[in-house]
């Protein structure tokens, strides 16, 4: 409190203050807000007597850019495992140039801005957070993460941390300046999948915090509220997740013009039409062969299995009452059900990305950008 009291009155500072993280302020750029007290918190004793004394104190750039620094990395980039150091250097030097992003309809901005609000939004809600909500892409799929560095020029990828942030406005304004003949469905789409994203990321987190209220509070009782709660977001989930794998197969289909993907009913039926008519350079491409492997293996078979409500028909769904009731916290089926979820909801980010990539790659054709990729690797690895 005293500390607070010199800076407001003596020091006249305020108690806040916005720095963004590239050379340049225009909107929309990476910005994070520095508590004036923990900049003071980290000068030496020494340097506070001096300012108070003088009634003037500067933190120096090299204390300002430590507290910038490790305040987007725990809010933004995450730690090692998510890609972290890569993703921080592309922002940066995305964040370093001026954008023009006046290609954008109303609705585009509309849409953009209701985005960012949620990742706003998102991120305060996992200031209270856990390791296990990560997604660690950057040890688990490195060879899809890589594909962020040239898409940087027409998709920049903000964080992978929780989900897949990207710029909204700059990609909505890549798709139009490029004149896609399915720009409208495709930002469609990619908007949906993007608010999936966020909503299965906050979503996860409120399943985690159940989770650990029951095992500290159920005790005795025979069934909790947290308990209740808890089956309702697992569901919704599921929902989620099935549904950003749909939107995402037809958001692939419009990029090269596959359409009324939404309209077929049968799985293998879609995944066929993708087979059949993506160029066959690109169905050569490592990612993409990850990726319909993805939509057609076996692996959705129990997220299927979940949606459709075939559990539920044989009375063995772990999302029944009848799991919980009367069951000590140790023995609920709800770790084992998140992690499913998680893993699902990895899987659903890696693929993202590969479909930005592969959204990248086409608008690349479709309007040259400015800037050589090669530079863009270059100044990368020398920082």
């Amino acid at each position: 409190m005293f500390n607070k009291l010199i800076l407001k009155y003596i020091l006249r500072k305020d108690d806040e203050s916005s720095l963004s993280l590239g050379a340049i302020d225009q909107p929309g750029a990476l910005i994070v807000v520095i508590k004036t007290i923990d900049l003071w918190n980290r000068e030496s004793f020494l340097k506070k007597i001096k300012s108070v004394l003088s009634l003037t104190w500067i933190p120096t750039e090299e204390l300002v850019n430590e507290a910038r620094e490790s305040i987007f990395y725990d809010q933004v980039f995450g730690q090692h495992q998510d890609f972290s150091e890569e993703l921080y250097k592309l922002s940066k030097w995305h964040n370093s140039r001026e954008w023009s992003i006046q290609n954008l309809t109303d609705s585009d901005r509309s849409r953009a801005e209701a985005l960012d609000s949620m990742t706003i939004l998102t991120t305060e809600v996992h200031q209270e957070t856990s390791d296990l909500l990560h997604l660690c892409l950057g040890d688990r799929f490195p060879f899809v993460c890589f594909l962020v560095y040239p898409m940087i020029v027409k998709i920049p990828v903000i964080s992978i941390m929780y989900y897949v942030c990207i710029h909204n406005s700059f990609t909505f304004n890549s798709i139009r300046k490029a004149n896609h003949p399915q720009a409208d469905k495709i930002i469609d789409y990619l908007y949906e999948v993007l608010y999936l994203q966020q909503k299965t990321a906050i979503a996860l987190h409120g399943l985690l915090k159940l989770i650990i209220d029951i095992e500290r509070h159920k005790a005795e009782a025979l069934i909790t509220k947290s308990e209740i709660d808890a089956v309702i977001i697992a569901d919704s989930l599921f929902s989620y997740l099935k549904a950003c794998v749909e939107k995402n197969i037809v958001l692939v289909g419009l990029i090269y013009g596959i359409l009324n993907l939404d309209n077929k009913h049968e799985h293998r039926k879609k995944i066929k039409s993708l087979s059949d008519n993506i160029p066959r350079k690109v169905l050569d491409l490592y990612y993409v062969k990850f990726m319909l492997e993805y939509f057609s293996s076996e692996n959705l078979d129990e997220l299927n299995d979940y949606r459709s409500g075939l559990l539920h028909k044989r009375e063995i769904s772990d999302l029944q009452p009848h799991k919980y009731f009367g069951k000590k916290a140790e023995t609920l089926p709800l770790k084992r059900i998140f992690q499913i979820l998680h893993e699902q909801h990895t899987k659903n980010a890696s693929v993202l990305i590969g479909t930005l990539a592969m959204l990248t790659d086409t608008l690349v054709e479709l309007d040259s950008p400015k800037e050589n990729v090669e530079d863009i690797y270059k100044i990368l690895t020398s920082e």
